[in-house]
């Protein structure tokens, strides 16, 4: 398949950032006074804006959730936010499609901020035409949003976004494409399991074999 342009995830699809998280909400839990649920537990965590997981999930409301949030915030910004490792091979990728003239955006629901703090520790602030994020303040965070988001920039900036596919790893990556009618490849090296891959347009186990799904 021939895409116009390509959106990548970032958590658990170019950077193994899990560890960082899971110390995240780990203090977070700390600081709450509540007991942190195992690692194993937290798994799902991995993916949803943290309104979902503090909200929908975990069932925090006004000032808890809000006080939660900014805890957690605070914490990644402290170092959290860089506790992380690239995913061997991604990025060639990533830089493989930029090559070949395609527009590459990131579609995450990290906020800028945080996004643009891991970008700056790896030294790929250079390799994304638009950064299609959460707004710090949390009015643009589902992924259906960001992918707007990025649509819209793109589309703004004069690029073809007729046949746009997402790379992510979550079924939230799968689910916030579709609305926009966009293609969905999950990569099996990231925090989703054979029942989300099997939601996407297509799956693939290694960055070669996105490579060449991705024809480039």
């Amino acid at each position: 398949m021939t895409y116009t342009a390509v959106f990548f995830d970032l958590d658990g699809t170019i950077v193994d950032s899990a560890p960082g998280i899971f110390h995240c909400f780990e203090h977070t839990f700390r600081m709450l006074h509540r007991e942190a649920p195992s690692r194993e537990v937290m798994r799902p965590f991995l993916g949803p804006p943290l309104t979902t997981t503090f909200g929908d999930i975990l069932g925090m409301s006004g000032d808890e959730l809000e006080r939660a949030i900014a805890i957690y915030r605070a914490e990644y910004a402290a170092g959290g936010a860089i506790t992380a490792d690239l995913f061997p091979g991604v990025m060639d990728v990533v830089r493989a499609v930029r090559t070949a003239g395609i527009p590459v955006a990131l579609a995450t629901s990290k906020v800028e901020t945080g996004v643009r703090m891991v970008l700056r520790h790896f030294g790929l602030e250079d390799d994304f035409d638009v950064l299609g994020t959460a707004s710090d303040d949390d009015v643009r965070s589902a992924k259906a949003d960001v992918v707007r988001f990025a649509l819209d920039a793109l589309d703004e900036a004069g690029a073809d976004i007729s046949r746009v596919v997402l790379v992510g790893d979550r079924i939230h990556d799968v689910e916030g494409a579709a609305i926009h009618g966009v293609d969905s490849v999950l990569v099996q090296w990231g925090y989703g399991n054979k029942d989300e891959w099997s939601e996407a347009t297509a799956t693939v186990s290694t960055p070669s074999e996105l490579r060449q799904y991705l024809g480039v």
